[in-house]
């Protein structure tokens, strides 16, 4: 063979070769396109896109020997490519961990139904045929490369170049994060949920998770099923948004001047668009306590139900809401399984290094078929969000960047309340934000916040720090609640039929902040009904038992 021949056929392997790449590539990094499209974007298009680019490059560059076990995993996995884009056509957000438990228990019926609905939804078709003819494409190019040369495990110094380009996100994410430096991130949790790769990686890590702890597969199916005699059919907004940690009249009129984003919640207020609700008696002072009677609309009384009954989510899910549970926090303190679409913090030590705002760009890709088809919409959505909010290490819960340099010589004591004031402002940001998610939205929508719990400070001089301390007292056994909507909803005038029998009184229980939720979602017309004994499940005393229900009036400065 004369060298200019071997030369063009070097050159058609190589051609061929890269292009068996390119496509492998494409097949992987096109459903991103599709999810960002469905969602109206997520808030980090590009860092998304970005993040999704670099870890489909990491596999369409390996090795060769490696690619090609990487081509006929693909193929094999094709069904779950198919999956993962009608997920990602139906919701603008690819599937987690419980929408796979969910896909696998499925019945026949229900995945022909399935399939149905993502034959319909926009660009399904076309992304589904062009990711499977890319992947086979590919498989065959490279195919022909290796049966026309040598298979050689050398890689070529561009492979090695783009591979490490490729690297660079991860390496400055992790360098970032390790220096504990408050600079841009473009490694974020979140962004996994518009990756396949990601998804995939992200489901490997909380199958692990559960192996280890077990949280969703054993509370989420120790819960009882949803039985309602309601039927809500149409179109909706509803979010629960529980904060953490949140001092009566923490996030209200009485912090206005603290900062812009409390501020701004309260002019909502002032143009009826909200109310401030009273103060509001936890069901607890621990979060692990709290928040599932809370979440099932359990009195402390009866507690120990919060542990298998279901929550107002699954309610309106059996309702005929399309449900989403999005959280800060970790699966362990509340998990329940049968929802659409599911988001947590991968574990870290059982504690989020993520900032709140992360779980934003998630609740807005959620609702985007709502904001899509304002005209042609039937379906109501609904969401709880779970924040990590103003959580014990205050200055690890909002970024730095965001307030002014801290005052220099401030005491020990000084530097914790500084801290725990920034903490909620920053809640305040994050709520401001989900307003205006209702606001995008031309059908009635509306959120209800509610703190688990509040929080000790040293300013309160009662010798117990932050909660869950040997007493309950004033300032952890109640927290602050409210409730914001949209001009569509104020034009219905529900606010203000169904909350006149609350706003009036002096304190109001955390079981009624539940009812609150339902009442606002169409489960009924009448006005709520506060509860009659507003107590809570904790000792008032030091030395009492711990899990003693008291009447709120007991508790102490």
């Amino acid at each position: 063979m004369s060298e200019s021949n071997s030369r063009r056929i070097n050159q058609f392997h190589l051609s061929s070769e890269t292009f068996a790449r390119i496509l492998f590539w494409g097949a992987w990094f096109l459903p991103t396109v599709l999810a960002l499209m469905r969602s109206g974007g997520n808030g980090r298009a590009w860092e998304s896109l970005l993040w999704s680019a670099c870890i489909c490059a990491l596999l369409a560059i390996l090795p060769r020997r490696l690619f090609r076990v990487a081509q006929y995993c693909s193929l094999l996995l094709t069904p779950a490519l198919l999956w993962w884009i009608a997920y990602a056509a139906l919701n603008g957000i690819g599937p987690g961990w419980q929408a796979a438990l969910a896909a696998t228990a499925t019945s026949v019926n229900e995945t022909k139904d399935a399939l149905k609905l993502a034959i319909d939804a926009p660009y399904f078709v076309f992304f589904s045929l062009v990711c499977v003819a890319s992947l086979v494409v590919s498989f065959y190019l490279y195919t022909t490369t290796l049966a026309m040369a040598a298979t050689s495990a050398k890689t070529s110094e561009g492979l090695k170049l783009i591979f490490a380009l490729a690297l660079l996100p991860f390496a400055y994410s992790y360098i970032v994060s390790s220096l504990g430096a408050h600079l841009p991130i473009i490694f974020l949790s979140s962004d996994s949920s518009f990756s396949t790769i990601g998804s995939a990686t992200r489901l490997v890590w909380e199958g692990v998770d559960q192996v280890l702890y077990g949280d969703i597969l054993y509370a989420g199916h120790s819960r009882l099923p949803a039985k309602v005699s309601v039927h809500v059919k149409a179109p909706r907004l509803a979010m629960f948004v529980v904060g953490e940690s949140v001092r009566a009249g923490g996030i209200g009129i009485e912090k206005i001047e603290r900062g812009p984003w409390t501020k701004a919640l309260n002019e909502r207020v002032n143009n009826h668009l909200g109310v401030w609700l009273p103060t509001t008696c936890a069901g607890s002072n621990g979060t692990a306590v709290s928040v599932p009677m809370l979440i099932t609309e359990t009195e402390p009384s009866n507690y120990k139900q919060s542990a298998t009954a279901p929550s107002v989510l699954a309610m309106l899910k059996a309702a005929g809401y399309k449900t989403a549970w999005i959280s800060n926090q970790d699966t362990n303190v509340f998990s329940e399984s049968g929802h659409d679409y599911y988001w947590t913090i991968s574990r870290s030590a059982g504690v989020s290094d993520s900032y709140d705002e992360e779980m934003l760009p998630i609740a807005s890709a959620f609702i985007s078929p709502l904001r899509a088809q304002q005209n042609a919409m039937t379906t109501p959505y609904a969401m709880v969000l779970h924040m990590h909010g103003s959580h014990f290490s205050y200055q690890e819960r909002y970024p730095v960047a965001e307030f002014a340099k801290e005052p220099e010589n401030l005491s020990s004591d000084d530097l914790t309340e500084l801290r725990y004031e920034r903490s909620e402002e920053y809640s305040a940001k994050v709520i401001v934000k989900l307003a205006a998610l209702l606001d995008s939205v031309d059908y009635p929508a509306f959120l209800v916040f509610s703190g688990d719990h509040g929080e000790n400070l040293p300013s309160d001089h009662n010798g117990v720090l932050t909660h869950l301390g040997p007493r309950a007292t004033i300032r952890d056994g109640t927290t602050t609640s409210f409730v914001l909507w949209n001009r569509a909803m104020q034009l219905s005038a529900a606010p203000d039929t169904l909350l006149r029998n609350v706003i009036n009184q002096n304190m109001i229980a955390h079981v009624d902040i539940a009812k609150i939720f339902l009442t606002l979602s169409g489960f009924s017309n009448d006005a709520v009904t506060p509860a009659k004994q507003v107590t809570i499940l904790a000792p008032v005393e030091v030395g009492a038992p711990a899990f003693t229900v008291n009447d709120c009036s007991l508790l102490k400065p």
